[in-house]
């Protein structure tokens, strides 16, 4: 079956040197006769002319020319942005964790100890104004899940998760804390961020701890030690460890209760990877065709560059047109 291909000529951008010369860019795309167009089934181009350098976008999503230098998205083109954490109280009591998000935080330091602590004080004291606290479900041992809607932080996301054991005359608890965070945004493959890219600082507030910074603390013979946030835990990628109920006697435990934040870097959530190319043909790699497959049916605009240059001049030829893919007929 024919397909109808709109072909739109190409731009021709040259410079050159008194000295050094770049020769004109001349090539041509076609495709091949044989072709069917068919989702799943290769596309072959065939490449003929005078040219050093090409490459390639298909025109799918994330492989468009004209998004080549986009590196955010309106707000208003986020369909949904979402954290989904697994919150796992290992053991102690419950009700020692608390979850906030807010999109009026200017964010910590991160190395200044005494200015990242009298913000969070000036937080806790003035009731933590500007933050809405999410509720966290607890089961003794076991991942709770909790998905958060994000849609209303978009323009200045930051969550803060408050270890906070009431008391050090109990076991003070431990919790494992995995998830990501997913969004959604129109022209943009759908993503995923680890919870750890959210850029977490750890500030611990009790005075008995000279480094509020501190995390993944070890002994003199390079074991865990307990009652401190850990990056370096297999089982989580994030770990409030926690420590025995205090035996002054036996010197176990701590004699005060942790109190510890883990505050994200506030960040939109609008942000994306710019589209790229696949690269064609240089000058180690001599070629007369190339070809795509594309998974999906549909319309798609393709564009190859074409590009000679040297140190000290450069020319460069577009050519674009558009692609009709199909559905695979079912011959069954």
């Amino acid at each position: 079956m024919k397909r109808i291909l709109f072909f739109i000529s190409g731009l021709v951008l040259m410079a050159s040197c008194q000295h050094d010369v770049v020769y004109e860019v001349d090539f041509n795309i076609t495709l091949d006769k044989a072709n069917t167009y068919y989702a799943g089934e290769p596309v072959r181009f065939n490449l003929a002319g005078e040219v050093d350098n090409v490459i390639f976008y298909s025109g799918e999503t994330g492989h468009q020319y004209v998004y080549r230098n986009r590196y955010e998205v309106p707000l208003e083109d986020v369909k949904s942005a979402n954290l989904h954490l697994e919150i796992n109280g290992r053991y102690g009591v419950e009700g020692s964790l608390e979850l906030y998000v807010t999109n009026g935080f200017a964010g910590l330091a991160g190395n200044d100890a005494a200015s990242d602590r009298r913000t969070i004080q000036t937080m806790v004291d003035n009731g933590m104004d500007g933050w809405d606290k999410l509720t966290v479900d607890e089961r003794e041992n076991e991942y709770v899940v909790h998905d958060i809607p994000l849609n209303d932080y978009l323009d200045n996301m930051c969550v803060a998760l408050h270890w906070c054991p009431e008391t050090h005359t109990k076991v003070q608890r431990t919790y494992w804390i995995r998830g990501y965070l997913s969004l959604e945004m129109e022209g943009v493959e759908p993503m995923e961020l680890n919870i750890l890219d959210l850029g977490f600082i750890s500030v611990m507030m009790n005075e008995e701890i000279e480094d509020p910074y501190q995390v993944n603390l070890k002994n003199a013979s390079g074991g865990n030690v307990n009652g401190c946030v850990r990056y370096d835990l297999s089982a989580a990628p994030i770990v409030f460890q926690g420590v025995p109920k205090y035996d002054e006697k036996d010197n176990t435990g701590l004699p005060y209760a942790l109190d510890g934040w883990l505050i994200s870097t506030p960040q939109t959530l609008n942000k994306v990877s710019n589209d790229t190319p696949q690269f064609v043909k240089n000058l180690q790699n001599y070629c007369q065709s190339f070809e795509h497959v594309y998974e999906k049916p549909g319309t798609y605009k393709v564009t190859f560059v074409g590009r000679n240059e040297n140190y000290a001049s450069a020319s460069e030829q577009i050519k674009e047109f558009t692609i009709n893919i199909l559905e695979k007929p079912d011959l069954q």
